[in-house]
């Protein structure tokens, strides 16, 4: 549990005891709000990465050390400076 939750919970409990309509409803806006964020903050960056490549601009892309020139090498290079491929005997 991050300190959020635990912080919500914590709010909850020193409020006064709400009638059990009112607690459920605000419980569930609150649900609501957390996953809406955390679809924004998935979904948001790509999109706006989407406009600003359809725009021409660049879209700077992170490292996730899969993409050749590494320093991790390729299939064909796993050294990055012996050639690749089969020896010759």
């Amino acid at each position: 549990m991050n300190n959020f939750q635990r912080l919500e919970e914590e709010e909850m409990d020193s409020l006064p005891q709400l009638p059990l309509g009112i607690g459920h409803h605000v419980h569930n806006s609150l649900d609501n709000m957390r996953t809406m964020g955390s679809m924004l903050d998935l979904y948001l960056t790509k999109i706006v990465s989407v406009f600003v490549m359809m725009a021409g601009g660049k879209s700077e892309r992170p490292n996730n050390g899969f993409s050749p020139g590494g320093s991790h090498g390729t299939p064909t290079d796993p050294q990055g400076d012996v050639p690749g491929g089969p020896t010759k005997r």
